[in-house]
């Protein structure tokens, strides 16, 4: 087995006080790391059981795992530090990437990929050691705490814009007593989206397609309708494109000229706005684009899908029904 030093380049705040919170559910190249870190937080949770047990209670306690170390890793970045309250939280938090970290070294085999995979996660785990101590108290991890989007995000600021038809005050709070329900309705889907694990969320869809086109005894129409079904149903991951493309579009606005770089679930975007009222408007531009945004400043990304779907399955009962 590869011995590593985990030790290698600790995290340290700069001459200026800034701290450079490294997070692996950042880095560029995260999407082709996620399955060796997921197979490593699945075996973590097969070892906390003490004697042979379900295959589902470990993919549950595997996805709990999981959304705690993203979650509380993003905390810890957002904050820049910890509080007096956190102590022992942060030192689980460690561990946890420790015991993640022995698990991923431990294969057989070591090749570039793995080893990017255990730079990335080390370099996590040394800038949640290296957090400097805050003074005051700070929220700790809950897995039944509402996912929500931070104000000044990258995410709150897309919601925001997209939610203007439906303010009761038009000049008024991104605040659900100012909002109607289908603006709440768009801004639950919206942090839906943030947190969504886009792969994961494909799989199950093909899995489904898988189970209906082996399932026997269905007509014609029956398994058309109910491809058209599952479609229909998956069809808004056209939103991962659409969010992806535009924090694209942002990156190219800001970076460099306007900060170092860019996190799509901590950088307060609003901030800088403020300072560049232009890229504001540049950003609102690109924003409308993307999503199709009408004069009434209606969203229509899904539009196009559903009726591409409609015409495909339209078609094929016409054809072979």
């Amino acid at each position: 087995m590869t011995e590593f030093n985990y030790q290698l380049n600790p995290v340290q705040s700069d001459p200026s006080g800034h701290y450079d919170f490294q997070n692996v559910f950042d880095f560029p190249d995260f999407v082709e790391m996620r399955p060796i870190l997921r197979a490593a937080v699945r075996e973590v949770a097969k070892e906390a059981f003490n004697e042979p047990v379900l295959p589902v209670q470990i993919e549950r306690m595997a996805t709990a795992l999981e959304e705690q170390l993203e979650r509380s890793t993003r905390k810890y970045e957002r904050q820049a530090g910890y509080y007096p309250n956190q102590l022992k939280e942060k030192n689980e938090l460690t561990r946890l990437f420790t015991h993640v970290l022995q698990v991923i070294s431990a294969r057989d085999e070591i090749d570039q990929e793995i080893e990017d995979v255990i730079y990335a996660v080390n370099q996590t785990r040394l800038s949640i050691v290296g957090l400097p101590k805050l003074e005051g108290e700070g929220p700790l991890y809950s897995p039944d705490q509402d996912q929500e989007l931070l104000p000044g995000t990258y995410y709150y600021l897309v919601a925001k814009e997209l939610a203007r038809p439906y303010l009761k005050e038009p000049n008024g709070q991104l605040v659900p007593e100012n909002v109607t329900k289908k603006g709440r309705e768009l801004v639950l889907h919206l942090t839906t989206y943030a947190y969504r694990d886009w792969d994961a969320y494909l799989t199950h869809q093909y899995d489904e397609q898988h189970a209906i086109e082996n399932q026997k005894g269905l007509t014609n129409r029956e398994y058309y309708d109910r491809l058209e079904e599952n479609e229909r149903r998956y069809a808004d991951h056209a939103y991962a494109d659409v969010l992806a493309d535009l924090f694209g579009d942002l990156t190219d606005l800001l970076v460099p000229t306007y900060c170092d770089h860019l996190t799509i679930m901590g950088t307060n975007v609003e901030e800088i706005f403020n300072r560049a009222p232009l890229v504001r408007l540049q950003f609102t531009q690109k924003l409308r684009e993307r999503f199709l945004v009408d004069e009434q400043g209606v969203e229509h990304v899904m539009d196009q899908p559903l009726k591409d779907i409609a015409q495909k399955y339209d078609f094929y009962r016409a054809n072979f029904c």
